[in-house]
């Protein structure tokens, strides 16, 4: 497969995503932000085949042979990065405070045990030969951080958006250069991503009305420099 066909497929990334991002606030339908994930989700699953394989192993060959970066391993988590640094910045958030965090553990659970446990059932060699290839776990967390960064500051700072989505887009296509991932695993862990952050969004505002109903229910988000979590209580 050639170089330019990759890089039309890297743009649909984008147009998808940006779809998700700014054609969620016109509101004109509920059916509107699943279009971005369920295409890229579609996509993939059209091109995992051997023959797509093939081609990518040709492409990977012609391209990228002595090709080896180590950049998709931080870029990964630079649209959330973006995101904490306007936010530290005085920058005009969705949410604020506890609500953010949130919404970003129960979407980072959503998605890390979507694709852990996709990997581990599936069991897809990866292009290179290791194990545990289906789907991108590192497309997943890129597309999932530039889609919350998208709700969060998008409408204020659309350029922040775009920022995002073009880094988690650069990610994917490190994740192919590396010979890490088949780009059935890259488009799947793209719409994970973005589907678990649409989720996160829907489900946690009945999650938090449901629990502050009863006392008995209590919960304490936790962030310090080095990790994120949340203690969980309940008074019988």
């Amino acid at each position: 497969m050639s170089s330019l066909k990759y890089l039309l497929l890297i743009c649909f990334f984008f147009l998808g995503v940006e779809q998700v991002s700014f054609g969620q606030e016109k509101k004109s339908s509920k059916l509107k932000p699943w279009i971005a994930p369920l295409s890229l989700t579609l996509g993939g699953l059209a091109l995992y085949n051997q023959s797509a394989h093939d081609k990518q192993v040709i492409w990977h060959q012609e391209n990228y042979a002595t090709f080896q970066s180590s950049a998709d391993d931080f870029l990964q988590y630079s649209p959330t990065l973006i995101q904490i640094g306007a936010r530290l910045l005085g920058a005009n958030a969705l949410h604020k405070g506890k609500e953010q965090l949130g919404l970003f553990l129960l979407g980072t659970g959503i998605y890390v045990i979507s694709t852990q446990g996709l990997k581990r059932i599936i069991h897809e060699a990866r292009p290179n030969g290791a194990e545990h290839s289906f789907p991108s776990g590192h497309t997943a967390t890129a597309f999932f951080g530039a889609t919350v960064l998208a709700k969060e500051l998008g409408k204020e700072y659309p350029w922040l958006a775009i920022t995002g989505y073009t880094l988690a887009a650069g990610t994917g296509y490190l994740r192919l250069a590396n010979h890490e991932h088949w780009l059935s695993d890259v488009l799947v862990g793209a719409g994970i991503g973005i589907a678990s952050a649409e989720l996160a969004y829907c489900i946690y505002p009945k999650l938090k009305e449901h629990f502050s109903s009863s006392q008995a229910f209590q919960w304490e988000p936790r962030v310090a420099p080095n990790y994120y979590a949340a203690s969980f209580s309940y008074h019988f």
